[in-house]
């Protein structure tokens, strides 16, 4: 009985995959809220993406992943002056990411990243 509990227990940590989120460098301010009008902002572009992140058996071994900086390099140099607000990041385990687990046995696991937010430019002379 005790194999059984142990085992269960051990399937249950191998379902697990590290996620973070962090960005590292740049003057850019980010927040999960938004910018207001009397901070001196205004919203000048939205953006919503989707990205796959892949980790091989069960989770364990992350293969491909990017970080905030990664995400946001483009956006950064299309808009060397915004500020991102309203950052919405969802991690999901979509239909077809069950698809690919279940046919290579969880030795290939992918997660649907949707990463969605607003860019916003001061109106003020400095930051």
């Amino acid at each position: 009985m005790k194999s059984k509990i142990v085992l269960s227990l051990l399937f249950l940590l191998l379902q697990c995959a590290n996620t973070s989120y962090y960005q590292t460098w740049g003057k850019q301010k980010v927040r999960l809220n938004g910018y207001t009008k009397e901070e001196g902002y205004q919203k000048i572009h939205s953006f919503n993406f989707t990205y796959t992140r892949v980790y091989l058996f069960w989770g364990l071994s992350n293969v491909r992943d990017q970080t905030l900086d990664e995400f946001f390099s483009e956006i950064y140099l299309k808009y060397p002056n915004a500020h991102i607000g309203d950052l919405k990041i969802t991690e999901e385990y979509e239909f077809m990411d069950g698809i690919y687990d279940l046919i290579t046995v969880g030795i290939v696991r992918p997660y649907s990243v949707h990463i969605r937010g607003n860019l916003y430019a001061s109106n003020k002379g400095g930051n």
